[in-house]
């Protein structure tokens, strides 16, 4: 019995009220989802068919207040904003460009929800501040007070309000002008900071939900990994290995006064190679716990050569695509030429790039992973 060929739709939607305008036939699409970061969306869009322009794409598309959602056989896998298009009249195409709802906030500052642009005039006198606040909740408030500002609301809402168990003393002054997504980022990469992801799913009523799913500290699926075999639902796979970057003492640089700068060490002296070096930057950070857990999460990442496989797998076999999603844990299965006597080791997904392709058969998709802790060959 031949397969039911996969169905994608495109829907565009208001940014800030969420519901959907219309449904486009874009193809060449290409999107991806990232832990702790926005993924991407590429698409094109032909205008030459009268069938298209009737519905007024550029109006539809207009960056920075259409949003987009991509369906894939009645389950939401990737949502965000346009950001750009490009119209090219030799072929008659638009191009379309757009990032997850993340992107969103690195167009905010952290400043106070009562922050009233008429009155203030010194940036220094006013704050966002967290006191043994717990750093999950820390997460869903920046989003909140980003939210409560007067047209800052694009209803993306906590899906649980459930804590770590680590509270964090933080203060981002309003002269820092800080993005609130390079805050929510910086959260992330403390040793043991909080996983975070914005995406959506349909609500009780069909329509697309936007949330904001927080880990405590991690996010990913509970109970037995996705597994993936070389041959069967694994079709290919690189591995590269980078020992460019590594270093075996990392300086963490914070707060820069008059005098002096503070600063963190964390070094690693068990690697077996010679010493090597570098720094991280952390200029508005004034609480040296802070800096130097962030010493310590840079050097983990640094310590040993960088190994980032990247896997292609089937969407259309167990586990489907839109079944997981990055945070997971899975189990990868590999015997060929590279791993002669066969290996069996555990990853987590930190990436999702899926290519849906213009006709049946053509759908790609391919996971950036990381090693989990000793599974490595």
């Amino acid at each position: 019995m031949a397969l039911r060929p996969t169905r994608y739709t495109y829907y565009t939607a208001d940014l800030s009220t969420g519901a959907i305008t219309d449904e486009l036939p874009l193809y060449d699409v290409t999107f991806s989802t990232e832990l702790n970061e926005a993924g991407e969306f590429r698409g094109r869009l032909p205008l030459g068919d009268r069938r298209v322009t009737v519905h007024h794409p550029r109006e539809l598309t207009e960056p920075g207040r259409a949003a987009l959602y991509v369906e894939r056989d009645g389950v939401l896998v990737w949502g965000g904003v346009v950001w750009t298009v490009k119209y090219t009249s030799a072929d008659q195409h638009l191009e379309i460009s757009a990032a997850g709802f993340l992107s969103y906030f690195d167009h905010r500052r952290v400043l106070p929800a009562d922050f009233d642009p008429a009155t203030t005039t010194d940036l220094g006198a006013v704050s966002v501040a967290f006191t043994d606040r717990d750093q999950s909740d820390i997460v869903r408030a920046l989003v909140a007070v980003a939210q409560a500002h007067p047209g800052g609301d694009i209803r993306v809402r906590p899906e649980t309000t459930t804590l770590s168990g680590t509270p964090l003393t933080l203060a981002y002054p309003g002269s820092s002008l800080k993005s609130t997504g390079e805050a929510l980022r910086e959260l992330a990469s403390l040793e043991g900071g909080p996983d975070f992801l914005l995406d959506m799913t349909y609500g009780p009523d069909g329509r697309p939900v936007r949330r904001l799913r927080v880990g405590t500290p991690r996010l990913g699926q509970q109970g037995t990994p996705h597994v993936w075999e070389y041959g069967a639902n694994l079709t290919g796979y690189t591995w590269p290995a980078d020992g460019a970057s590594t270093a075996s003492r990392v300086f963490a640089l914070g707060e820069q006064g008059e005098t002096s700068q503070l600063v963190r060490v964390a070094e690693d002296r068990s690697t077996g190679r010679p010493l090597t070096e570098t720094e991280v930057s952390y200029v508005h950070l004034t609480d040296p716990v802070l800096l130097a857990s962030q010493a310590r999460s840079a050097l983990a990442s640094v310590s040993a050569p960088v190994v980032l496989p990247e896997l292609t797998v089937r969407a259309d076999l167990e586990p489907v695509l839109g079944s997981y999603q990055v945070g997971d844990d899975a189990t990868v299965v590999i015997k060929d030429v590279f791993f002669p006597e066969g290996v069996q080791f555990d990853v987590r997904i930190t990436g999702i790039e899926v290519t849906p392709g213009n006709d049946a058969g053509e759908e790609q998709v391919q996971l950036t992973v990381t090693p989990g802790t000793g599974s490595t060959p």
